[in-house]
């Protein structure tokens, strides 16, 4: 497919942002496998540039953390992949999938009016507890250090088009709002977020953070988590520092997780 939808994309960017986003860093495609695949290899052949993005109509092996299998509709939800130069400490690099978060949560507020979105960490933005969008992150260190930013928002999908399973823990913009938004403008937004937060906001860090724990899906539920040094039970209690959750468990001891094999709550 040809790039006749990068003017909308671009058309609330501002000069200086455009400059930062020209046309050659952005493909639209009909269908593909994996967006973030796609701008993996576009890595690996060093053919990629700061704020690369691939979106696609329709993923046929789209997926989530953990490998779990993303599902939408054809041209009905927002999915795509963004490029980020890892030009930070490592330490810091985990602090990317909270500064999607923000960016994407900001975008849906920006158009739902007065109700805010629900963040749960780490990757999961919400609505009246139900997910609307989920964020992979991905890094890769050959030829250099980069973070690949994939993104599923859903916008235009009923709810009677997602799976029987995920019915009633997900929704869409189009069912908060009821009405249709543009995919293109939405992308923009997120897009002109990153050229101007990235990577300043990973370092000054107090704003997502400050963010996040305002809109905390996980605050004071009572969470069942599987680590990779095993399990941890207790009660969310916000994030830390660094963005990672807090868990305060029945001795009272404050127990911070930084990654998660499985989580539960309640």
């Amino acid at each position: 497919m040809n790039n006749s939808t990068y003017s909308e994309v671009i058309a609330s960017l501002s000069a200086d942002e455009v400059s930062a986003f020209p046309e050659t860093r952005f493909l639209h495609l009909a269908e593909t496998g994996s967006t973030n695949d796609d701008l993996l290899q576009l890595i690996k052949e060093q053919k990629a540039e700061p704020f690369q993005t691939i979106v696609a109509d329709y993923q046929s092996v789209g997926r989530g953390r953990r490998g779990d299998k993303w599902e939408s509709a054809a041209a009905s939800n927002l999915l795509f992949s963004i490029a980020l130069p890892l030009d930070l400490p490592p330490a810091q690099w985990a602090r990317v999938p909270h500064l999607a978060g923000y960016l994407v949560g900001n975008a849906i507020e920006s158009v739902v009016g007065s109700l805010k979105v629900q963040s749960k960490w780490p990757n999961d933005i919400l609505i009246n507890d139900r997910k609307i969008c989920g964020i992979l992150v991905e890094t890769t260190s050959k030829p250099s250090p980069w973070a690949v930013a994939g993104i599923g928002l859903n916008l235009n999908m009923r709810q009677s088009d997602f799976p029987p399973e995920l019915q009633t823990t997900a929704t869409s913009l189009y069912e908060v709002m009821e009405c249709e938004s543009s995919r293109w403008f939405i992308l923009g937004e997120i897009i002109s977020g990153f050229i101007r937060s990235y990577p300043d906001l990973i370092s000054d860090f107090d704003t997502i953070l400050n963010w996040a724990g305002k809109r905390d899906f996980l605050l004071g539920k009572e969470l069942q988590i599987k680590t990779s040094n095993g399990e941890v039970k207790g009660v969310g209690a916000g994030l830390g520092p660094a963005g990672e959750l807090l868990v305060e468990t029945s001795e009272n001891n404050i127990v911070p997780v930084m990654s998660a094999e499985q989580l539960c709550y309640c």
